[in-house]
């Protein structure tokens, strides 16, 4: 059955929301570094620590990671688009010139802005893709704190700070009808 739109018109849509930014790697069957650029990543629960990416079925490094069993989603600060565009080449040397260190689930890209070390619990076939959730087995973050890389429109950015934080709950305060703002109730840590 085809949809009522096209494929650009759904890339094009849904480019308006815009995501964060990673380069997914791990070892490949003779033990060379394999990754490639992702921006379907995202935490899909807390108790237990779980991620999911989706990687295109045709990816030649869905069968790396699918044999490997485990992977480094390296989060790419600011100033990584050109290595987020490295990654995103086919039949390249991906790792050529790039920095990296040795980690059990896969190489760490120097300069990220966190490293998220995963072992694969499920997959499940969606469409052009392959959805992966993964159970977190590490996580290490970028003391230097530079900006995230974020994709939007088809471009490269960066996200500058909030000018004021989540309420205590982690949850933003609600505009009332009338006006004033509702405070979200809980306690805090309570997910809304």
């Amino acid at each position: 059955m085809g949809s009522p739109f096209g494929a650009m018109d759904f890339r094009r849509t849904l480019g308006q929301l815009p995501t964060g930014v990673t380069v997914i790697t791990t070892v490949g069957s003779y033990g060379q570094p394999v990754g490639m650029a992702c921006n379907s990543f995202m935490s899909v629960s807390l108790d237990p620590p779980l991620v999911l990416l989706c990687v295109g079925n045709t990816s030649s490094t869905l069968i790396d990671l699918q044999r490997s069993g485990r992977f480094c989603a390296n989060i790419l600060a600011s100033s990584q688009a050109q290595l987020c565009r490295q990654f995103s080449v086919k039949g390249i040397d991906r790792f050529a010139g790039v920095p990296w260190t040795e980690s059990a689930a896969g190489p760490e890209l120097t300069e990220s802005i966190a490293w998220v070390s995963c072992a694969i619990e499920s997959e499940q076939d969606a469409g052009d893709h392959v959805v992966i959730i993964a159970r977190v087995t590490g996580l290490r973050v970028n003391e230097d704190e530079p900006a995230p890389l974020v994709f939007h429109r088809g471009r490269f950015g960066s996200l500058s700070e909030a000018s004021e934080p989540l309420a205590a709950t982690g949850a933003a305060p609600r505009p009332v009808t009338g006006g004033g703002v509702r405070t979200p109730s809980g306690s805090p840590g309570t997910v809304l």
